[in-house]
């Protein structure tokens, strides 16, 4: 079978150490959007997150849920989940000690090596999406070509050993033979270090987004709350989100419906008092843009912390694609958009802005807010991603890697 598979693919082996789990995070995140379509090309093994923490059951209110999530994700341990592309989720123990680490490096090692070799993958190209992976990787560098993904400041994650992860990420940064950025900020510092870096920004699945917004189906939850809806979908987190500014938003419009989508990982029971706001929970990636389509203003109510400084939302595109009027709270990335998007610096102004968005009637500006996202789609983002491995694998000093790069697609 494995060999059969291998046939049938014309690009090299990927092993890929995600930094999400296939089973229960937002497959409209970086990394599985990139494997989905490399999976097209290449065999691909996806390794569900290591993590870069390990949940509290004192200090995470949510941490219950989360360790019930991984365990269920665990028993799949390995699963077939489209043609060339395979999802593993290893076992590994919850241990955050320096004996803890090397056990688990050692255990998560041994399953990959097996599960690649039973799979008939030789010398693949090692993918990395979250820094603990590091450890892994290493016990397989030999003759591989690796790429880091670096999306986020990994160390700000909420619970992580900010020294440890920041060592790996500075390592990977340092050291992979192509290190992707969706953030000029992190781009900037990183090329200094690495002139295999790429700054290539987040895209768009552009299609999905537009067919989405043109359906008349009306999720049944959303049916009837009253208009206008002020929406957001994705993580009510710490790290994202501005709580106070929320509150204070759902104060001075009573009579606009704040509508947020997505699992909740703050506590919000100083916006649960609120009868114009309401929470629907986590939908699927499929369902999202019939939600956000009844969106009359879709907001990004964004911290102002590192987290944030140092990211680069993919919402920001899905709502554009679906030619929603958009209010943010002022982040670098932001600056590219901001003629066709409503930037706040204050709470006073967030609320002006959502004011002012609702009353769009022009339907040039949907338009508009869809061409400029019209090219940024996550195929053309593969494309160059396939372009930027192909010359790596052409300049490599591995010789097994100087003669693989002739099997890439052209």
């Amino acid at each position: 079978m494995a060999q059969t598979e291998q046939n049938s693919r014309k690009g090299r082996d990927i092993i890929c150490f995600a930094g999400c789990d296939w089973w229960y995070h937002n497959r409209g995140l970086f990394c599985p959007q990139v494997i989905i379509r490399l999976a097209k090309r290449h065999k691909v093994l996806f390794v569900n997150s290591l993590g870069t923490r390990i949940p509290s059951l004192r200090k995470d209110r949510n941490a219950a849920k989360k360790i019930a999530r991984k365990f269920r994700s665990i028993i799949r341990f390995l699963r077939k989940v489209q043609n060339g592309m395979y999802v593993l989720s290893p076992v590994s123990l919850p241990l955050s000690s320096h004996f803890g680490r090397k056990l688990n490096t050692y255990c998560v090692f041994l399953q990959v090596k097996l599960v690649s070799t039973l799979l008939g993958f030789r010398e693949p190209v090692v993918y990395i999406g979250c820094p603990p992976a590091l450890e892994v990787a290493k016990k397989m560098r030999n003759n591989r070509f690796m790429i880091y993904e670096r999306t986020d400041l990994f160390e700000e994650m909420p619970g992580a050993e900010k020294s440890y992860i920041a060592a790996l990420d500075r390592e990977l940064a340092e050291t992979a033979d192509l290190v992707l950025y969706v953030n000029r900020a992190l781009w900037d510092e990183g090329v200094k270090k690495n002139k295999n870096s790429m700054l290539i920004g987040h895209g768009v699945d552009y299609d999905f987004f537009v067919h989405g917004a043109e359906s008349k189906f009306v999720p049944e939850d959303l049916a009837q709350i009253c208009r206008p809806i002020v929406g957001f979908y994705g993580d009510i987190s710490d790290k994202t989100s501005d709580l106070n500014l929320l509150e204070f938003a759902a104060r001075k419009l009573p009579d606009m419906s704040f509508v947020f989508v997505g699992p909740v990982s703050a506590d919000v029971a100083g916006l649960r008092v609120f009868k114009n706001v309401q929470f629907l929970g986590q939908k699927p990636y499929e369902q999202i843009p019939l939600y956000g389509k009844e969106f009359d203003v879709a907001i990004m109510p964004w911290n102002n912390n590192r987290w944030i400084q140092f990211c680069n939302p993919i919402k920001l595109k899905e709502y554009l694609a679906m030619g929603k009027p958009v209010v943010s709270m002022y982040y670098s990335e932001i600056e590219p958009y901001r003629d066709i998007v409503y930037v706040a610096k204050d709470y006073d102004t967030f609320v002006s802005c959502i004011l002012e968005a609702v009353k769009e009637r022009d339907p040039n500006k949907v338009q508009e807010r869809r061409e400029r996202v019209r090219n940024e789609t996550w195929d053309s983002k593969v494309e160059q991603i396939k372009a930027a491995i192909e010359k790596g694998l052409r300049q490599s000093s591995i010789p097994n890697l100087q003669l693989a790069v002739q099997e890439l697609p052209r």
